[in-house]
């Protein structure tokens, strides 16, 4: 039987979430923002402001052109991952192959080196995405799938998801705080698209560091038992793992709920500066309440997890998430009885959602290792690259999805000269709050007992053996 993986080499492999927390950031949180300019923003419009079919933003066609190539990437990663024979190992060797080319796109997105609304700009920012997108799949399905297998063990596993998680918010939390940072760039006389570029090139040299130190954190055969290596093709192997009822209702569930979650980071800014009027410069206060008080949580929803199960928290962030929707679609109005404290109001906003960032953020990942674990025992067979390539791709296609609604969304009601219109910026909570309440329903419908009592009892029957 192989050694457990030190907790110092455990935290050293989640250092890659920081440079996770700072890319999806990048673009999550400021690719539209870079792009789809506010007039108040002073940035240039470097992408064409034409609409394909009348309602279809640039950005929009952009993010769901590069997503075709990426649903075509992700289970081929997942299954070379699977099938790998490298002296190395199955995982690290993916990681450190793809580092430099992650971090490396992700900044070339936001350097378009030509005019306003020139053509030139959208082949370059949709090659860049393409090349992101690829590079995030060959670092971060490995990379996931090689946890079940290091840290056999459920309940040490959430431990492992609290730090990862804790390293990828509190580098969002840094992300958020991008607004700060240009603020002061641009203070010393630099235009405000070089004071975006500059905060986003650090962030991109500290996001590479991160990569490199995790992707060398340990020898992956010095961890890891044989396996049993799928001989399926594709299409068994992904019948096989639908067939997996635990699967696919949380499948149904975690899809939803990234839905929700990357509409309200990908609009977040708007929802701070349009509508609950707070300024630009102050905005990261916001951002950076939900975060610090999510930090905060994590110890409490491990705790409690433990005790309770993971579903119960689950719901409860969904049920809180939902109603948070509903204050987002009455901000103007909320505002507008404050005047002169709407950074009150939207500091409330950030504590009140902490709670469902913390949890799905840390919950669902350790609910899909579960999941891999039983079918493991369950079947014979290592399909970790596989499973991993499917949560990997959810939250991608949230993203993407988020990205090419919102986008278009967030025009509706523009006035005209402008990208963004104040009726799109309060649908978009309309949208997501309806995702939060259908992944709330999958949620209820999850039956994590019977995963977890599996798992114990076929442990419990090793140790006696």
């Amino acid at each position: 039987m192989k050694p457990t993986l030190p907790k110092s080499k455990m935290i050293r492999y989640c250092l890659s979430d920081i440079a996770k927390g700072l890319f999806n950031g990048m673009i999550g949180n400021y690719l539209l923002y870079f792009f789809q300019p506010t007039v108040k923003s002073g940035l240039p419009n470097l992408l064409p402001q034409n609409k394909l079919l009348g309602f279809l933003t640039v950005m929009a066609v952009l993010t769901g052109l590069s997503k075709v190539v990426d649903a075509i990437t992700d289970p081929w990663v997942a299954n070379l991952s699977d099938k790998c024979t490298h002296k190395d190992g199955r995982r690290m060797p993916f990681l450190r192959y793809a580092a430099v080319p992650y971090a490396l796109s992700v900044w070339a997105i936001f350097m378009a080196p030509f005019g306003p609304g020139s053509l030139a700009n959208v082949l370059w920012v949709g090659f860049f995405l393409v090349t992101y997108y690829t590079a995030y799949t060959f670092f971060f399905i490995p990379r996931n799938a090689l946890v079940p297998e290091i840290i056999p063990d459920a309940k040490d596993r959430v431990g492992y998801y609290g730090i990862s998680t804790a390293f990828f918010m509190g580098s969002s939390s840094f992300m958020y705080a991008a607004t700060l940072f240009v603020d002061l760039i641009k203070k010393q006389g630099v235009s405000p698209l070089w004071s975006w570029r500059i905060v986003f090139t650090v962030f991109a040299v500290i996001g590479l560091v991160c990569l490199l130190l995790g992707a060398t954190a340990f020898r992956e055969k010095d961890y890891v038992d044989g396996n049993v290596k799928p001989k399926q093709s594709f299409l068994a192997s992904a019948k096989t793992i639908f067939q997996n009822k635990s699967f696919v209702r949380f499948f149904a569930g975690d899809m939803f709920s990234y839905l929700s979650m990357a509409f309200f980071q990908t609009a977040m800014l708007y929802y701070i500066t349009m509508l609950l009027n707070v300024p630009e410069s102050q905005s990261f206060l916001v951002m950076l309440s939900a975060i610090g008080v999510a930090l905060c949580l994590f110890p409490v929803i491990i705790k409690f997890s433990k005790k309770y199960g993971k579903k119960t928290m689950l719901v409860a962030a969904s049920v809180i998430f939902t109603i948070v929707f509903a204050f987002i679609f009455f901000g103007d109005k909320l505002a507008a009885l404050v005047v002169g404290y709407e950074l009150y109001l939207g500091l409330f906003m950030g504590v009140v959602v902490a709670f469902p960032f913390a949890a799905i953020n840390i919950l669902p990942q350790s609910c899909m290792s579960d999941i891999i674990q039983k079918d493991s025992i369950e079947n014979g067979v290592n399909r970790e690259g596989f499973f991993s390539a499917t949560k990997t791709f959810i939250e991608k296609i949230a993203y993407s999805l988020a990205m090419m609604v919102v986008s278009s969304v967030l025009a509706i009601g523009a006035p005209a000269g402008e990208a963004v219109g104040m009726l799109g910026v309060k649908l978009t909570g309309v949208f997501a709050g309806v995702f939060s309440l259908v992944s709330l329903l999958f949620f209820i419908w999850y039956d994590e007992k019977s995963v977890t009592a599996f798992i114990d009892a076929h442990r419990k029957g090793g140790e006696q053996a």
